[in-house]
């Protein structure tokens, strides 16, 4: 499949895996890779040490490109850049930050950047101020999704008709159909968190992946809005959240949520397993997903319902 997408990245599918917290390591970086698409190491979650741990781990598993996700709300952001710069990463993908930040210094560095956000507006900053392509990320996507709430069906053609940059769709799509439809739409590839997430290969702990095997259609909930939009299981913690969200308001709603949370909520959930106590992040999409398939079986599975999907399509 070439793209626009395919050849800034010279990768055989226009399909970009993720970069989420937690389960986004350099094992499941390189199965994507190996299968044509881009891998992502999630940088979030990780400290320098660890991160290029992972990077050395995906470098030794594929010779295919690799690169590195790393959002800009963190207090380590600019050393976990140095980091992968260090291991000879130059593909970034940023977010939750401004995108003038550290693209003209990567740039200098010879290295290809890509922002995620979740607006036209937001997406033509990210145009000017440099960046080789767009994330358009819709709210159907789980972890921290924009203020804006635009859906990835209403999003895609309105950032579309925005840029003159490379485009790639995320939220909501995980099999052909949704990546027919995005590039319907005017994307030029598209990325996959929650599909790839559901992969032998993820790091996300195993009775998390039986659980969202089991997910319905409205197991997902968008919480904590006073604070940072985050789309999550309903769990025993998001109703906790809830709660909250029901009894205080403004400013003292926001000190309730951030105590609340505290830290490690993720981890404890998505990598060690806590169903009832952890931030359980994911995709509204995930109930579309019944099996826990191999990288590679995902990228078989996604050409056969594409072509699929695309016989189907009604002619004029």
């Amino acid at each position: 499949m070439k793209t626009r997408v395919s050849d800034l990245f010279q990768i055989k599918y226009p399909i970009i895996q993720g970069g989420m917290v937690w389960v986004s390591g350099g094992k499941l970086a390189a199965a994507v890779s190996n299968a044509g698409g881009l891998g992502l190491v999630g940088a979030g979650s990780m400290k320098p040490d660890l991160l290029k741990h992972h990077l050395e781990k995906a470098q030794s598993l594929t010779s295919k490109p690799i690169g590195v996700n790393v959002p800009l709300l963190y207090e380590k952001a600019q050393e976990q850049i140095e980091t992968a710069l260090n291991c000879g990463i130059k593909i970034f993908f940023t977010s939750a930050g401004s995108p003038k930040k550290f693209t003209n210094f990567l740039k200098d560095k010879g290295c290809i950047v890509v922002h995620v956000t979740s607006s036209p507006d937001l997406a033509l900053k990210c145009e000017e101020a440099g960046v080789h392509a767009v994330v358009a990320e819709g709210f159907e996507a789980g972890g921290h999704n924009g203020r804006d709430e635009i859906t990835t069906m209403a999003l895609i053609p309105q950032v579309k008709d925005a840029l003159k940059i490379p485009l790639i769709a995320a939220g909501g799509i995980v099999d052909g159909r949704g990546m027919l439809a995005a590039f319907s739409l005017g994307a030029d590839g598209i990325q996959m968190g929650t599909r790839f997430l559901m992969t032998k290969e993820s790091s996300a702990h195993e009775k998390y992946k039986d659980l969202l095997i089991k997910s319905t259609p409205s197991s997902t909930k968008t919480l904590m809005k006073a604070t940072v939009p985050v789309r999550m299981i309903e769990n025993q913690f998001a109703k906790e959240i809830m709660q909250l969200e029901q009894s205080f308001h403004g400013e003292e709603l926001k000190m309730k949520l951030n105590e609340h949370l505290g830290k490690f909520r993720a981890k404890n959930g998505m990598l060690e397993g806590d169903l009832d106590n952890g931030e359980l992040e994911v995709g509204q999409a995930v109930s579309l997903i019944k099996s826990v398939p191999t990288v590679e079986e995902v990228f078989q599975e996604l050409m056969t319902s594409y072509k699929a999907a695309l016989e189907k399509l009604p002619r004029i």
